[in-house]
C-alpha cells in the first residue's frame, strides 16, 4: 500500500479528518473522537505541479491558503494546484511543469492553476487565465487547457501564444502542432503558423496564416531552456 493510501486508511480508522492546504507543505488533521482533546497530525502534502524558475522583475504567487510568495531573478519556487500566479508591470516569468511543459508569462498576466479529472480522460491540467499573455510548449500530447473569459484552448502537443485583451478578446497564435480553440458558439482546430480570435458572443475566427515569431518575441530573455 502506498504512503498516501496508508495515511488515509489510518486516518479513517482513527476518526480523523484530513484537510489539505495547497502551498503549505503540510496537511492539518484533527481527531474527531468524542471526549478526546483535538490534537494536530502532520501529513505530507501532495507534490507541486511545477516550479517557477526565472522572473524578470517580480512573479507573485498567492497560495490557496492566502499566503503570498515572490520570485525575482532565477530560482526555484514550487507551484501547487490552486495557486494564483501574477506578473507585475514590466515583469515576465518562466515556469516548468513536472511533466516538462514550459510556460512563460508576459507582463501583467494572471492565471490560476486548476485541474479536472474525468473517468474516460483522466486528469487535465487547467490554466484559468484572467488576463495578459502567456506562451506554452509541451513535450508530446498533454491533457492541458487554457481558459480565458471568452474562449478555451485545448492543447494537443504543441507550442502556442495566447493573449487576453482588456475586453476579454482572446488572440491565439499556434507555432507548432494543433490547438482546439473554442467559444460557447463552436470550436475551431488551429494549425501551426496560424492565428485565430475569440470574442464574446461569437465563434472563433477561421485560422489565418501568420509569422509566429512576431507573437513570441517577448519570451526572449525569460525562457531559460
Amino acid at each position: 500500500m502506498g504512503l498516501g493510501r496508508y495515511i488515509r486508511a489510518a486516518a479513517r480508522s482513527a476518526g480523523v479528518v484530513l484537510v489539505l492546504g495547497a502551498g503549505t507543505g503540510v496537511a492539518d488533521a484533527t481527531h474527531t473522537g468524542l471526549g478526546d482533546t483535538p490534537r494536530p497530525i502532520i501529513v505530507a502534502q501532495l507534490g507541486p505541479v511545477g516550479n517557477a524558475e526565472n522572473a524578470v522583475g517580480t512573479l507573485i504567487v498567492r497560495r490557496a491558503d492566502g499566503r503570498v510568495d515572490q520570485l525575482r531573478g532565477k530560482g526555484s519556487l514550487a507551484l501547487y494546484e490552486g495557486d494564483e500566479c501574477r506578473t507585475e508591470r514590466a515583469s515576465r516569468a518562466y515556469i516548468k511543469l513536472a511533466d516538462g511543459t514550459q510556460v512563460a508569462m508576459n507582463e501583467e498576466t494572471t492565471f490560476v492553476i486548476r485541474s479536472r479529472t474525468e473517468r474516460a480522460k483522466g486528469a487535465t491540467r487547467i490554466f484559468k487565465m484572467l488576463g495578459g499573455e502567456m506562451w506554452m510548449k509541451t513535450q508530446g500530447p498533454k491533457s492541458i487547457e487554457v481558459e480565458t473569459p471568452v474562449a478555451t484552448a485545448a492543447i494537443k502537443g504543441t507550442e502556442f501564444n495566447l493573449q487576453v485583451l482588456p475586453d476579454g478578446k482572446t488572440v491565439l497564435t499556434v507555432i507548432e502542432g494543433l490547438v482546439e480553440f473554442g467559444t460557447p458558439f463552436g470550436t475551431c482546430p488551429i494549425p501551426a503558423s496560424s492565428q485565430s480570435f475569440g470574442e464574446r458572443g461569437k465563434r472563433c475566427t477561421r485560422p489565418a496564416k501568420v509569422d509566429p515569431a512576431a507573437a513570441t518575441s517577448w519570451i526572449s530573455g525569460v525562457v531559460t531552456q
